[in-house]
């Protein structure tokens, strides 16, 4: 082995502290892009294989009264490759316990194989006869149910039993959601299940009518074309077009792994750029210390190539250990991570693949990135002349900091925090480093907290401050709002207000989007609505209020004119004006006048739904109506605290990745000061200074830098979180809400107790440090 490599395992051996600690960082960084990318692929490789396998439709169809000749009809015309007319509708679950509030989606199959949105069997068989069905896996699980049990549905009013005779998933419901204001999952509450198709016209009274079509296009590139060839001709059964983008399971799942890709690409960067910077700092002071050394090899002959590659050697050998430890570590944990996903999203073609090209390039990009990390921290050995390096380098030139020439000041300053105040400001690029990473971890704990606090500040606000609704009441067809009176007589109502839910295109120029539009009452207590500035809106008399999310999806403000073109009823629109935005954190919606929406789109009188306040158990006590649904907010807040159990373990691994980096950077800082400062250290020791005093004096010099981090740490949060709510902002949530006074404060806390932990250990280095020999090998 050459000598210049003995040289470099020594040399390892030497400064193993920080060795250890920009490996450390190396590793976290590595691990995460790994981890997370792996996951983000596995997710999306395995989503299109099982999109592949079940033939998931292209363009969903909703109407009503399709005759099954539609099939035939649009099969061949505007690329359609395959059509599939389904009997699609939500109805009652009976479990027996009046208590329970469930609902099921029943979907009709052909008897043997429907040709799209294939069932993808777990258990039993597919072939369906008579009375048998096949229920969703998750909803399966979440209510216990087994091949051969028996289940009630109440169907156009009467109880029905089935045979349960198969378990399955389905490509079109891998993220189980009633609906877009459904928000979060609740399996145990809302299922799906696929009856035979003859048999369930038969028992629901609509024999040669369905309400849903699925399309099979030959290229995907034509949807957009297709989809509005649809539109036009379907018209008369208005008919809602939905391309397989804005399908409600396919558009969450994209937008989960969009997040997963953008949090690969970005938290990563922050853990390797310290680390290279920290690199870069640690080799030019181990040049520097070694400037006499480096001198003796220059004068036996080695060249500046053959002493900089020993150098960057040392710097590689941390690229390619925490290159490929990282990526490891990070591909073994990615199967973990994705199985995770599994709690939420049904997807049984889960795919978990170790991607060698991404280990690869990995562990290339680690090792470039630390030998030009590297390179930049010894560049200064080109400079250095054989004859000079023999001598010890000149002392810089002292000169007084900025303080002591206030005299009123410094003359009341101790000498021991003289000292730190000294050092703090000869030791710039030491201040300014630690500074930033304190600032890094305060800002990236402060982003920890509030996407820990905005889920439930989000829900909270909605069901607490904006809507104000214990149980929304719909209907499956419009009533007359005399129906209200009947839940009068069913129930003790504390407050109770009519509403019109119906879907709309709204459209804006060339942008549009379909949503609910909702009609209220004039001075609805149901709803508190407030504009960005939090200010309250009034309802108007005509008009419309657009929620903040939608405003932005289709670029229009206060004043603006849009089209409203009803999906109900055949070729109704209307041109209304924007007459405000609704600062509105969850869903996405359109309101109006409850008169001004009937006036222009139905008849007088007629309502859809209601909204009841009630101390009653309204959900029990309306069991035996029929075509109603009954959504209870309790229902809601139980998927929710099931949900935030889940994402509080996610946060808690972000805090310990955030503490981490200022940990180890301030451990490792801290370290490469004592080793430097030993006979400086020593000087104060045969001055009567004890080691708990020259600890003390560390402990002073961080804690100021440590808190000009945090406060320039509050503002990088304060960025970080804004980047944040703009990236993940989606049309089910706006995560447009501010930063709280206690999260702060939590996360300055937290990072205090970080940096303190770093400090604690390096009080070992102080006790074993051995000051009489520093003295000895003083150069006089």
């Amino acid at each position: 082995m050459k000598k210049l490599d003995l040289r470099l395992f020594r040399m390892i051996k030497n400064t193993k502290g920080q060795y250890i600690a920009v490996l450390s960082i190396i590793i976290t960084g590595i691990f995460v892009f790994t981890a997370v990318n792996n996951s983000a692929v596995n997710l999306k490789d395995s989503i299109n294989d099982y999109y592949d396998a079940t033939n998931f439709a292209d363009i969903f169809i909703q109407g009503s009264n399709m005759p099954e000749s539609l099939e035939n009809q649009l099969i061949g015309s505007n690329g359609i490759k395959e059509a599939e007319a389904r009997l699609v509708f939500d109805t009652k679950f009976l479990t027996g316990n009046d208590d329970d509030n469930v609902n099921v989606r029943v979907v009709s199959v052909h008897q043997y194989e429907n040709k799209i949105n294939k069932l993808f069997m777990k258990n039993g068989k597919r072939i369906l006869t008579g009375r048998d069905i096949i229920v969703i896996e998750k909803f399966a699980e979440a209510r216990s149910i087994k091949l051969g049990d028996e289940i009630k549905l109440r169907i156009n009013g009467r109880e029905h039993k089935f045979n349960v005779s198969g378990i399955a998933t389905s490509a079109e419901y891998i993220y189980i959601m009633e609906n877009e204001q459904s928000l979060l999952p609740a399996p145990e509450k809302f299922g799906v299940v696929y009856v035979e198709e003859s048999y369930l016209q038969k028992i629901n009274g609509n024999k040669g009518g369905f309400n849903d079509i699925v399309i099979k296009l030959n290229t995907p590139d034509n949807t957009d074309r297709t989809a509005k060839y649809l539109e036009d001709k379907l018209d008369k059964y208005s008919a809602r077009v939905i391309k397989r983008a804005d399908q409600l399971s396919n558009n969450v799942m994209n937008q989960e792994i969009s997040g997963l890709e953008m949090m690969s690409q970005s938290i990563p960067f922050i853990f390797l750029l310290f680390a290279g910077v920290m690199l870069s700092v640690m080799l030019s002071r181990i040049v520097k210390k070694d400037r006499i050394s480096i001198g003796v090899l220059k004068a036996m002959g080695f060249t500046n190539d053959e002493i900089v590659m020993h150098y960057l050697k040392y710097a590689g050998s941390v690229g390619l250990i925490g290159g490929t430890a990282g990526s490891i570590i990070g591909t073994a944990l990615s199967g973990m991570m994705t199985n995770l996903y599994l709690m939420f999203f049904s997807i049984p073609m889960l795919v978990v693949q170790v991607y060698y090209r991404k280990i690869i390039i990995s562990i290339i990009l680690s090792f470039v990135f630390c030998v030009l990390a590297g390179f930049w921290g010894v560049k200064d050995i080109l400079r250095i002349n054989p004859a000079e390096a023999m001598k010890p380098e000149s002392p810089k030139k002292g000169k007084r900091i900025f303080i002591e020439k206030i005299k009123i000041i410094w003359n009341h300053v101790s000498f021991s925090w003289k000292l730190v105040l000294r050092n703090i400001f000869r030791e710039k690029k030491k201040f300014v480093f630690i500074g930033a990473a304190v600032a890094i971890t305060c800002g990236m704990m402060i982003m920890t907290m509030w996407m820990t606090d905005i889920m439930d500040l989000m829900f909270n606000r909605h069901y607490g401050e904006f809507i104000n609704v214990q149980y929304n009441i719909s209907f499956n067809e419009f009533k007359s709002e005399n129906t209200m009176k009947e839940f009068s007589k069913l129930i003790n109502v504390k407050e109770m207000e009519q509403r019109v839910e119906m879907p709309f295109e709204i459209k804006n120029g060339k942008d549009s989007k379909i949503v609910s539009v909702i009609g209220l009452n004039d001075s609805t207590k149901f709803y508190a609505f407030r504009d960005i500035n939090n200010n309250a809106l009034e309802l108007p008399q005509d008009g419309i209020l657009l929620s903040s999310n939608l405003a932005t999806e289709l670029n229009v403000d206060v004043g603006d004119e849009v089209i409203l073109k009803s999906l109900v009823k055949d070729d109704d629109h209307s041109y209304v004006y924007v007459k405000g935005i609704v600062n509105q954190a969850l869903g996405i919606n359109g309101y109006t006048n409850i008169d001004f929406l009937r006036g222009k789109f139905l008849d007088k009188g007629i309502i859809n739904g209601v909204y009841i306040n009630s101390d009653d158990n309204v959900t029990d006590k309306l069991k035996d109506i029929k075509d109603i649904t009954v959504l209870s907010q309790f229902d809601m807040k139980d998927a929710f605290s099931e949900f935030t159990a889940m994402t509080a373990a996610a946060m808690g691994t972000m805090v310990i990745f955030s503490g981490l980096l200022g940990f180890i950077i301030t451990y490792s800082m801290t370290l490469m000061s004592i080793n430097e400062r030993a006979l400086e250290f020593s000087s104060l020791r045969v001055m009567g200074f004890t080691k708990k005093e020259i600890f003390n004096m560390l402990i002073r010099e961080n804690m100021i830098m440590s808190v000009i981090g945090i406060i320039f740490g509050i503002p990088i949060g304060l960025w970080l979180v804004h980047y944040m709510g703009v990236s993940f902002t989606t049309d089910l949530y706006t995560m447009k809400e501010p930063v709280t006074i206690s999260g702060i404060a939590t996360s300055i806390a937290l990072t205090i107790v970080f940096i303190t932990l770093a400090q604690l250990m390096t009080y070992a280095k102080i006790h074993r440090l051995d000051f009489m020999q520093a003295l000895k090998n003083r150069v006089s």
